[in-house]
């Protein structure tokens, strides 16, 4: 295959970092975010275990409960995980997430401490989860513990595993009353009101009402076909899968199907790595289909290749699996921004993520000390931006510099590289941009056994 390189010349190009438009995307944001952390500081002054408090304030702090339910055969039904503060006299809600039916699995974001665990169900279909609607519950004197030490990978911890008995319904003792949402992982499109702008950036400063929002990690684009090779996109700080529309529409949908990791961009890119990585890894997991078998990629653009490289170390930390054939991203600030680094250095109160992409972060370390598996083909795309747009074409495209986008050790692990002279956002609507990744993944995802050694020296 003939691709375009980066030439020495253009490689050694090391232009000073731009303001980083996707850091800054609405001080007015910013300014509402410092607010609310200092009235949440001020709140857990006065109220120090107060867990909602804790997790508004934290989210970064907060772990994954994952658990499973041990789901009757026959019965069909809506059913919903929620958790309560076992040490407050209230038993407040902390948190909550609907059963995926098809597995019987949950996962509950939660800040350290005690909970009470119940199982709800939509006994009278009403399309509501009352009170009275509770068919399993933890044990009063056995809460689930939620710290630190009890997660292995810092991100998860073992959740219960939960019986239903719908003869006896109990009740719950607060008041509860909250809406179903059928079939809440599958989406038509992108155009899908959950991915509107307004709540990227929600996802910025306030993961915990985002998350609140959607409820899970990732959304199928139609009705998963594993027939088709699997395609999992991953997008940048602010942003939402909208951001892909173009992209979307440069597949060939009759070949590819479509999953959407959706985030909220605020929160410590490490932790958001591990929890991509368990995402894919659910995904072969629920294809039922032999891994040797499956092909899935990894797309990811800005910020979201950061998460998407960090997500392949812990993949592939016992090795590739068979069903990951190829990894590309688009735009990703492998090297840092310098901006990031600025605010660090001058002691700004800063989100999780910001903190994680400064150049020379103790992040950015850790990830690239791990190299990639060389049978996983890594096709590194940038942008040099354009002239009449954002000053001189070599500085970047706009919003990461070309020396972060290229720096060498990202520039090292690539298969293959390409540049286009295209903005930070354009680059995922470029005619040509949107091309080159089709290929890309019908070369990889159809000749999947073509070493990429051999495709490298091409």
């Amino acid at each position: 295959m003939a691709w375009t390189t980066l030439s020495a010349s253009r490689r050694s190009i090391g232009a000073a970092c731009l303001t980083l438009l996707i850091f800054v995307a609405s001080a007015c944001s910013y300014m509402q975010w410092k607010g609310q952390r200092k009235a949440l500081r001020r709140g857990l002054e006065h109220r120090p275990g107060d867990l909602v408090l804790q997790k508004k304030y934290a989210p970064e702090d907060c772990f994954g409960v994952t658990g499973k339910v041990s789901l009757p055969t026959g019965v069909e039904l809506e059913f919903l995980v929620a958790a309560f503060d076992h040490t407050s006299s209230g038993r407040e809600l902390v948190g909550t997430h609907e059963v995926d039916t098809a597995t019987g699995d949950f996962v509950v974001l939660l800040p350290p401490g005690s909970y009470d665990v119940m199982l709800f169900a939509d006994l009278n279909r009403d399309g509501y989860f009352d009170t009275d609607e509770v068919v399993a519950r933890t044990s009063a004197d056995s809460p689930v513990l939620v710290a630190d030490s009890q997660a292995s990978d810092g991100v998860h911890i073992p959740g219960p595993t939960l019986v239903i008995d719908t003869q006896r319904p109990q009740r719950a003792e607060v008041a509860v009353r909250i809406k179903v949402v059928a079939n809440p992982f599958v989406v038509d499109s992108v155009d899908d009101a959950i991915f509107s702008p307004e709540l990227g950036q929600l996802g910025v400063y306030q993961p915990i009402r985002f998350l609140a929002r959607t409820q899970r990690w990732v959304f199928s684009v139609g009705e998963p076909d594993f027939r088709k090779a699997q395609v999992v996109l991953v997008h940048g700080i602010n942003g939402t899968p909208r951001d892909f529309r173009a992209l979307i529409a440069g597949l060939d949908r009759s070949r590819y199907h479509v999953w959407l990791f959706y985030y909220p961009s605020g929160l410590p890119l490490d932790k958001l790595g591990i929890i991509l990585s368990g995402v894919v890894e659910n995904i072969a997991v629920y294809s039922d289909v032999p891994p040797a078998k499956l092909s899935m990629a990894v797309v990811a653009h800005s910020l979201g290749g950061l998460v998407a490289r960090r997500s392949i170390n812990e993949i592939c930390r016992k090795g590739k699996p068979p069903y990951l054939r190829v990894y590309a991203s688009f735009d990703t600030p492998y090297g840092g921004v310098e901006s990031a680094s600025r605010a660090v250095r001058r002691g700004s109160e800063l989100i999780p993520s910001w903190h994680d992409v400064a150049t020379g972060s103790d992040f950015l370390q850790r990830l690239h000390s791990v190299p990639l598996p060389p049978d996983l083909p890594f096709e590194l795309f940038f942008g040099w931006g354009k002239g009449n747009t954002y000053g001189p074409a070599p500085s970047g495209d706009g919003t990461i510099s070309l020396s972060s986008q290229l720096d060498p050790r990202a520039q090292a692990a690539a298969t293959e590289m390409e540049g286009f002279e295209e903005t930070h956002a354009g680059v995922l609507e470029n005619p040509e941009a949107v091309r080159a990744l089709s290929k890309v993944l019908d070369h990889w995802m159809v000749h999947s056994t073509t070493s990429a050694a051999t495709h490298k020296d091409e």
